[in-house]
């Protein structure tokens, strides 16, 4: 789970200036999607290495350190490392090995456990990528700007503003049992911890029905209702958003290409 630190430390990271990050958020979801959609379709491993050389390409070219983004994606990595471990196992085919209590471990399984690995690596560097040159502010206007439904892309928007503020609500009440001595490592019954941790996410919900009540009525005295709709500025698309869309686009055409006339 990403902490708020590294939370606050991504965000800082997505509001960078360079080519990458001024490319226009629509696209980068769009090219996102493109992505995860034409890797998740394919099984061929050359086409894997070259998204994958692309992606590490255009997180090079974003400012942004190749170390710290494959150490995002490895830690990302085990969530889906423990579906594909198990595929040798349940996926009928050739047996290699008979273990015991009846176990087999087929070739199928594990062709399929290494293709799904290939294509959760490809996704998962694509998803790290768009969340390093992309602000969460500009992810909701994307999402508003690409006409999807009007409710969820304000809730969207209401979870992004108010994240870091609910978690400073969280740090007030956590200091303030801690002035009390409250400590999870202490010696006092283990029941009253739970009691005190109950109180604690009870005065969270509180606050946070508290907190969205005031922020519904002053949005409702400003005349927001159902049918309301958030604005935003229209601006064309720069060449650099032009061309972060068309270089992907091309990729996946002459692979399609290569893969159709069995080059690779």
């Amino acid at each position: 789970m990403v902490s708020i630190s590294e939370l606050r430390q991504q965000e800082y990271l997505s509001n960078q200036d360079s080519i990458l990050h001024n490319v226009d958020s629509r696209i980068k979801l769009i090219v996102l999607v493109l992505i995860i959609l034409f890797a998740v379709t394919s099984s061929n491993y050359i086409v894997f290495v070259i998204l994958e050389a692309y992606l590490l390409l255009l997180i090079y070219l974003s400012g942004i350190s190749v170390k710290d983004a494959l150490m995002r994606v490895l830690l990302i990595l085990p969530f889906g490392l423990f579906i594909a471990i198990f595929q040798p196992f349940i996926q009928p085919g050739d047996v290699l090995y008979t273990l015991p209590l009846g176990i087999k471990i087929t070739l199928q399984g594990i062709q399929f456990a290494e293709l799904l690995l290939a294509r959760l690596v490809i996704s998962i560097t694509s998803i790290v990528l768009f969340s390093y040159i992309t602000p969460m502010k500009d992810i909701a206007e994307a999402f508003r700007r690409l006409h999807m439904p009007n409710e969820f892309a304000m809730i969207f928007s209401l979870f992004v503003r108010f994240i870091f503020l609910f978690y400073d609500e969280l740090n007030t009440i956590r200091q303030a049992q801690a002035s009390r001595c409250f400590s999870l490592t202490n010696n006092t019954p283990y029941l009253w911890k739970v009691k005190q941790v109950g109180y604690l996410f009870l005065m969270m919900f509180l606050r946070a029905y508290d907190r969205g009540e005031k922020v519904y009525s002053s949005m409702a005295s400003r005349g927001y209702n159902s049918e309301s709709t958030i604005y935003y500025s229209k601006e064309g698309l720069s060449m650099h958003s032009i061309a972060y869309i068309t270089i992907p686009i091309i990729i996946i055409i002459v692979l399609v290409v290569l893969q159709y006339i069995h080059i690779i």
